[in-house]
């Protein structure tokens, strides 16, 4: 039997991650915490500084290629700003680096080089905080549209501003720099974006499972401390070397991360599956090759009942987070929900398609789908959450169901879930033998079917939300049809 995470990805992917992450918090209090430490490390190095700078860039120049060519290829603009916000980094953390003072400018042009990591800091977590969040507007259609000439203006832009910062430093004002006003707003801005930024993503890592949201949100988190660092710094000291190498950190992360997707021959996809915004779509980036496996036998084997599967687990998603079910678990329920018709497969179309009632006989072959799914599920893989729902999506409240007669709180929560969703899709939906019923007419089923054959708080919680389904997934929506027999 496979182990569990083949059946969801689990969260101690992104461990290395979290140990870096945990080192510089650790750092940063330490140095904090001890004054005379901050100032015993003190290393004056321009050409130190340049070096690792231009590291920094280097490594953000790749994760800028490959996510560019993604945003390039797609009409994505979550994943335009995405790409946009590593390029300003990349750019003007070149810059940063040769205006080291004692490189190629004058010592005195110091102002120059504190503007630019600033400036770096700023523009790359506006765009991050962009591509985080959802706003449909002319402006991000006209962007997309004209992406390439984005990149070509941005690009541009970079190089005239390198040009400047090189041949006339003296244009950027000592007092610009050394303002304390002008340093703690770009700090508090900073900090806000990039706050904003890796909630969103660590929701979608939640929900996903995928690593490449979670080195996003540690890399963004990475980048706020720097950013801290960098505000209380004092110049070659401790945390002046320790803001550098927690964004060094947070580059590594993020190709690390692009280079672990590289190596399953996903990249692209996982880039794409990033910028997914709504629960339904992040879940689904987070089914893994033997869901997809599944799915695909089902869709082959009735498109109909793929695409109940697909309602059911919207629906139960929504039903789901009424409830506050943890976000793992949602996942769970939505694979169980995909699947949970998948010993479907066996049983002779002339049965599954039957127009009219069934006989004893065949009802008794359509109950063993139940039981026939359980055995699929855990042939191909050990997830608990999901052979629950396959099994035990027909058990009623009042122990009247099949497979196992369970009752009540016997049956598990996730199952419930998704039985309610189940019933009421059915109920939504063409079939073989009748039309779909009315929305009214559905809820008052439903309602009829509470304290007997469904969880009355499931029940409350679907009815809260049914609307919602209505308007984004319900069949009447889709173009799904149901394969007759012959």
């Amino acid at each position: 039997m496979r182990a569990g995470w083949e059946m969801r990805r689990s969260l101690p992917e992104i461990f290395p991650w979290l140990v870096a992450l945990l080192a510089s918090s650790a750092a940063f209090y330490m140095i904090e915490a001890n004054p005379d430490l901050e100032a015993a490390i003190e290393w004056r190095s321009p050409s130190g500084h340049s070096q690792v700078v231009t590291l920094v860039a280097a490594i953000c120049a790749v994760v800028t290629a490959v996510v560019s060519t993604a945003a390039l290829r797609s009409a994505n603009p979550r994943l335009l700003w995405l790409a946009l916000a590593f390029l300003t980094l990349s750019g003007l953390y070149a810059v940063h680096g040769l205006t080291t003072p004692g490189i190629i400018i004058d010592r005195q042009y110091q102002a120059v080089i504190g503007f630019t990591g600033r400036l770096a800091f700023l523009s790359a977590t506006t765009f991050f905080v962009a591509s985080a969040i959802d706003w449909e507007c002319w402006f991000t259609r006209a962007a997309v549209r004209w992406r390439v000439a984005v990149f070509a203006l941005t690009v541009a832009s970079l190089l005239a501003y390198a040009a400047m910062a090189i041949v006339f430093p003296a244009w950027v004002p000592r007092w610009f720099v050394e303002s304390q006003a002008i340093a703690l707003g770009t700090t508090l801005t900073v900090v806000a974006f990039g706050s904003l930024t890796a909630v969103r993503y660590f929701i979608g890592y939640r929900r996903s499972g995928l690593p490449l949201y979670g080195a996003v949100t540690v890399a963004i988190v990475l980048v706020i401390e720097a950013q801290i660092s960098m505000h209380l710094a004092v110049s070659w000291q401790a945390l002046f070397w320790l803001y550098h190498l927690q964004l060094l950190a947070g580059c590594v992360t993020i190709l690390w991360a692009i280079v672990a997707e590289w190596g399953r021959g996903r990249t692209m996809q996982a880039l794409q599956q990033l910028t997914a915004s709504d629960v339904m779509s992040q879940l689904r980036a987070g089914q893994t090759d033997s869901i997809v496996s599944l799915a695909a036998a089902l869709e082959g084997r009735d498109g109909y009942t793929l695409g109940h599967g697909e309602r059911v687990a919207a629906l139960a998603i929504l039903v789901g987070q009424q409830l506050r079910v943890p976000a793992p678990k949602l996942r769970a329920i939505a694979a169980g929900a995909l699947l949970h018709d998948v010993g479907k497969i066996g049983i002779p179309d002339a049965v599954l398609h039957k127009r009219g009632p069934l006989d004893p006989a065949e009802y008794d072959v359509i109950k063993e789908h139940t039981t026939r799914g359980d055995t699929m599920i855990s042939a191909a893989m050990n997830g608990p959450i999901e052979r629950a729902v396959v099994r035990h999506h027909h058990e009623r409240w009042d122990g009247k169901g099949y497979p196992d007669g369970l009752a009540g709180e016997d049956i598990p929560l996730e199952a419930r879930i998704v039985a309610v969703a189940d019933v009421y899709d059915a109920l939504r939906s063409n079939r073989a033998y009748r039309g779909a019923h009315t929305r009214e007419e559905t809820r008052t089923m439903i309602e009829d079917g509470k304290g007997t054959q469904l969880d009355p708080r499931c029940v409350e919680a679907l009815l809260s939300v049914a609307e919602q389904w209505e308007q984004q997934y319900a069949a009447d929506h889709l173009a799904y049809d149901e394969r007759r027999s012959a």
